[in-house]
């Protein structure tokens, strides 16, 4: 129970990022807030993983090729930066939904071309189903400002999100502890997004409001979720756990709705628990885990 409380959590954590992205400054940058967060939680889980490296006995674990650990943290400094532009540019429950529905479904084309893996029936239907329910969401609309430009942004979101969880398979099969690759991919992708703090108003981290939300995002979207998600996939099944972190969809789109009033029409609405179901659908009839 408490391993899946744990993975839970960490959910709701991830749910609260685009929320708190609106609740913040009205000038804000969504690159600025994606590359502030990554730095932020890439400190909090390095010394996560020192703290743990000291209550653990020292283990043995494979070496790792380096294309895979410029791949996690390229995936998830792509994540982040479209994530935060999309949800900004078209609502959070519009936004959310189609970056997560979309990267089981782009992790499962990668794992065709990169490790030949043959999709199953049931991963074809829920992809199907997945495809409609996020049709409705375009052809529904809501009051949110739905566009192109922004539904684009969240699927590039969903294919970094995939990238960062095909090379993740390979980091956490080497048998390095979960907070410690964390730490490292998160640092990579902090790397990779720190110059564009060159490039981008910054203005709004003078602000109370600016300072709080990244400290939010980076420790508790990150660091702690990361470090929850990584503690609970300990003694879960992959299955459980996928199952469990459907709460995130869920969650964003009820903060969306009650704490900014993003009110999805009832259209949209069916449209979120069709893709919803669909992935609930594919997560107990695969033993695959996609990690958030």
């Amino acid at each position: 129970m408490r391993s899946r409380l744990l993975v839970v959590f960490a959910a709701v954590c991830f749910a609260t990022t685009g929320t708190s992205q609106e609740l913040g400054p009205d000038n804000l940058s969504p690159l600025g807030v994606a590359t502030m967060r990554t730095i932020i939680g890439a400190a909090f889980l390095i010394v996560v993983a020192a703290v743990m490296r000291t209550k653990q006995s020292r283990t043995e674990y494979k070496p790792v090729a380096p294309w895979l650990w410029f791949a996690a943290g390229l995936g998830m400094a792509l994540f982040a930066a479209a994530f935060f532009a999309g949800v900004r540019s078209t609502g959070i429950a519009i936004g959310t939904v189609f970056a997560l529905a979309s990267a089981p479904l782009f992790t499962g084309v990668i794992s065709v071309i990169i490790q030949k893996v043959r999709p199953t029936r049931q991963w074809l239907i829920a992809t199907v189903v997945a495809i409609i329910g996020m049709s409705i969401l375009v052809l529904a609309g809501n009051d949110a400002q739905l566009n192109v430009g922004g539904i684009g942004l969240a699927l590039l979101a969903g294919f970094g999100y995939a990238l960062f969880a095909v090379a993740s398979k390979y980091l956490v099969a080497s048998g390095m502890p979960g907070e410690q690759s964390m730490a490292r991919v998160f640092v990579i992708a902090a790397v990779m997004l720190a110059p564009s703090l060159f490039f981008v108003d910054l203005e709004w981290l003078t602000q109370p409001s600016g300072i709080v939300l990244v400290v939010w995002l980076g420790v508790v979207s990150v660091g702690l979720a990361y470090w929850a998600y990584a503690t609970g996939l300990r003694t879960l099944a992959p299955s459980e756990t996928t199952m469990l972190t459907l709460v995130e969809p869920v969650v964003a789109t009820v903060l969306g709705a009650v704490i900014l009033d993003h009110q999805p029409t009832a259209w949209a609405w069916f449209g979120i628990v069709v893709v919803i179901g669909a992935l609930a659908y594919e997560s107990r009839t695969s033993q695959k885990n996609v990690r958030h």
